[in-house]
């Protein structure tokens, strides 16, 4: 959830008059994105199968993965809101972390900021 996160941070520095339902509710729209893409990797399995369903989710390995991907998407789905939340959190109160302000990237100095 590091890039979400990051969302949140790159948006409170293009838009620092934001508030925090501001913020949440255009994090939320990037997180969205997140699952979806999790949603379309299944979709893109299933749609590389061609042929009979039943049969390809009774493969061990594909039932397998079906699994892994739904309880992953579950996961994703619970942790987009909360990195949100907490990331939020940093952001308004970035300038009483003292020491460990230098743990959440340069955002606020005039280093190059890059990935």
């Amino acid at each position: 959830m590091t890039t979400q996160a990051s969302a949140v941070f790159e948006l409170h520095h293009a838009n620092e008059a934001f508030g925090f339902r501001q913020l949440f509710q255009s994090a939320m729209r990037i997180g969205k994105d997140h699952v979806a893409a999790t949603v379309n990797t299944m979709l893109l399995m299933f749609s590389l199968g061609r042929g009979n369903y039943g049969r390809l989710v009774n493969f061990k390995f594909v039932a397998e993965e079906i699994v892994r991907t739904l309880v992953g998407s579950l996961g994703l789905i619970a942790a987009v809101p909360l990195t949100t939340v907490i990331a939020i959190l940093f952001v308004f109160r970035a300038d009483s972390l003292g020491k460990w302000r230098s743990l959440l990237g340069p955002e606020g100095t005039d280093a190059a900021h890059s990935h």
